[in-house]
């Protein structure tokens, strides 16, 4: 019901809901809509994808970091770092 007579125009009046000494004419009684799970689930698939991003994102900068520091070790003291990735045999 989305009006709030709509329920004394229908004669909707739960018994147990009504208080004694009232006329049940004059009596609406309003009752909560279902809980709506739809914002808490967006919100953890939100977080959950937001962490993830972030992950990758410092994993790619740590990389970018790591061979730039590679490459820039020749050329202040001499020695040569290689980076190799681990080969599956």
């Amino acid at each position: 019901m989305r009006y709030p007579d709509a329920q004394l125009r229908a004669n909707h009046r739960p018994a147990d809901l009504i208080p004694p000494g009232i006329r049940p004419g004059e009596v609406v009684v309003i009752q909560a809509p279902p809980r709506s799970y739809a914002g808490p689930i967006l919100l953890t698939i939100t977080l959950a994808v937001g962490a993830s991003v972030v992950i990758v994102v410092l994993a790619i900068a740590f990389q970018i970091a790591a061979a730039a520091a590679a490459a820039a070790v020749p050329t202040v003291g001499g020695a040569g770092i290689s980076l190799k990735l681990a080969r599956k045999r």
